[in-house]
């Protein structure tokens, strides 16, 4: 499949319209839906977008607990900015539990109480809402010393994170 012109990193022409179909729902499908035989989604896709909602939300609440509700939204929409890089696997599971991706998921913070303003920050996400400006990757700076991680374009900050591509 060829490319999306002008985008920055390798994005298809299908993860974009991917991406485009779940914003303009308000983010209830992460997934192309696939329509049963009356034109109705199933119960297991409905149930399948809940999930990746609730996994996002976790992720947030995990990473960004504490973060002004920008900073959370921003930590949202660089999980689903990975879904759209071939670097990065294209779902948001594939994205959260690929290893050492995630300090929260390695320390057990994703499966503390996921707060509904973590909630509201991942549906904002996925309504389309971008404060991280298509960062890939953030960290806290009184947290690491990572080469890598420092060496990334910095595009943003908010509250204790950097936000880079």
């Amino acid at each position: 499949m060829r490319a999306v012109s002008g985008l920055e990193g390798e994005l298809t022409v299908h993860k974009w319209l991917k991406w485009v179909c779940a914003a303009v729902l308000g983010g209830l499908l992460l997934l192309w839906p696939e329509a049963t035989f009356d034109g109705h989604r199933s119960f297991a896709e409905s149930r399948a977008a809940k999930d990746n909602l609730h996994l996002l939300a976790q992720t947030v609440c995990g990473e960004a607990r504490g973060e002004p509700y920008e900073g959370k939204v921003a930590v949202a929409a660089v999980i689903l900015n990975r879904t759209l890089d071939n670097r990065f696997p294209d779902s948001v599971a594939g994205v959260v539990y690929q290893t050492h991706a995630f300090e929260s998921v390695s320390n057990g913070e994703i499966y503390k109480n996921t707060t509904e303003e973590c909630f509201k920050a991942a549906r904002a996400a996925l309504a389309g809402w971008d404060p991280s400006n298509g960062a890939i990757y953030f960290f806290a700076p009184a947290k690491t010393s990572n080469s890598f991680i420092w060496s990334r374009q910095q595009v943003r900050t908010i509250g204790k994170h950097i936000f880079a591509k």
